[in-house]
């Protein structure tokens, strides 16, 4: 017998809501097949088996579920399902064969279409929300936070004299990444070193880069492709604090990377961005705005980052101070480029282009010292272009 268990799918979330089985309890599953939908505040997610078995549902339709918590589980054949279940192991949905159908009758209703959490159905009863208030939502999977909205809109219909005219409620979205901020402030001593850096090569070489690939490469990518390649040297920067007095390395140069098209902020990852190149991690970030636009990342898609950039490139932003987000030791933060005289060895007066590139850290594991060298290994990255370094390379 294996156990299904909750992964840890959002930061953000100590819950998520088991919105259906894509497989009914009691079938034969193959491995690799999609057997359940979770959904975070952010993404909906869909587990697969990891084993060929004859699959029983712990927990039905609408429930939430926590990470580490058991919703189901693979048996050998059904003559082992059946002897389990006739055993009487487990409780609740465990007691008897057909529980996760069971389950989910129970969240759906008799005839209606769309699925109410069990938080949502307990707010529902409590606020006498009325079937046909739930099927004007549109939704097929309705949570606590919906019926908590659709109760203040009633009450703002009863009584809109009573409702400010300049109130304006926050999304359940906006709200997580409020969490996320709050968390950082409270738990994170931060500290915030920024330098400056020529780009012009670095620009050129990501003109050439798109001329030959056809792909939009900006500075962004190349960043995120430098940053990655630094794990090695500074791997304290690609960590996880415990309070224990000590930090787990990543193990892979994992990047998030902020992205807000104005519906809402997300952070994705670049996976193993040290072994993409500049073209391919460009690629990367193209699906991730038109993920964003569409506000239909997967919650796979937003977890595992060891480090994340914060772009804040629009030409007039000349710095911004990053917050660290939760479980990591630092963020760097991408500035717009500025443009600016410099006098050159000659004496002579040029035009040349520039960003701040800053980083935030956590001083518990990241000293003022090693952060000035790592914004340092950046800035002279970016100010090599690569054909360059692969010569330098070659020539050595």
């Amino acid at each position: 017998m294996i156990e299904i268990t909750v992964p840890k799918l959002n930061n953000n979330d100590a819950q998520y809501d088991l919105v259906e089985w894509l497989a009914e309890d009691g079938a034969t599953v193959a491995k690799d097949e999609d057997l359940v939908t979770l959904e975070t505040s952010k993404a909906a997610e869909d587990l697969v088996s990891e084993h060929d078995g004859v699959l029983h549902h712990a927990v039905g339709a609408g429930e939430q579920v926590a990470p580490g918590a058991v919703i189901g589980r693979i048996f050998a054949d059904a003559a082992a399902r059946d002897a389990f279940l006739a055993a009487g192991s487990g409780s609740g949905g465990d007691s008897g064969s057909g529980a996760g159908s069971g389950a989910r009758a129970e969240a759906l209703g008799e005839g209606t279409d769309f699925v109410l959490t069990a938080s949502a159905r307990a707010r529902a009863a409590e606020s006498g929300i009325t079937e046909e208030e739930l099927r004007s939502l549109g939704k097929r999977i309705i949570k606590g936070s919906d019926i908590e909205a659709l109760a203040e809109r009633r009450a703002a219909a009863v009584s809109a004299t009573e409702v400010p005219g300049n109130r304006l409620e926050l999304s359940q979205h906006q709200r997580a990444i409020g969490a996320v901020v709050t968390e950082s402030h409270r738990t994170v001593p931060a500290s915030f070193t920024v330098v400056r850096i020529r780009v012009d090569a670095a620009e050129a070489a990501a003109r050439e880069l798109s001329a030959a690939s056809g792909t939009m490469v900006g500075l962004p990518a190349l960043l995120i492709n430098r940053l990655a390649s630094l794990r090695e040297s500074f791997p304290a920067f690609f960590a996880t604090y415990h309070e224990d007095g000590y930090v787990l390395l990543a193990e892979q140069s994992h990047v998030g990377v902020t992205v807000d098209l104005g519906k809402g902020l997300y952070i994705p990852v670049v996976r193993d961005a040290d072994r993409l190149s500049e073209v391919e991690v460009a690629e990367q970030l193209e699906d991730f705005r038109f993920s964003a636009l569409r506000g239909d990342f997967r919650g796979s898609e937003l977890m595992g980052a060891a480090i994340t950039l914060s772009l804040n490139n629009d030409e007039d932003v000349l710095l911004t101070q990053p917050i660290v987000f939760p479980g990591q030791t630092c963020m760097v933060s991408l500035g717009g480029v500025q443009t600016g005289l410099e006098l050159a060895a000659d004496g002579s007066v040029f035009a040349a282009r520039y960003v701040h590139v800053g980083l935030a850290f956590d001083h518990r594991v990241v000293n003022g010292r090693e952060a000035v060298q790592f914004l340092q290994a950046i800035k002279g990255a970016l100010q090599v272009p690569a054909a360059q370094r692969e010569t330098a390379t070659t020539a050595g």
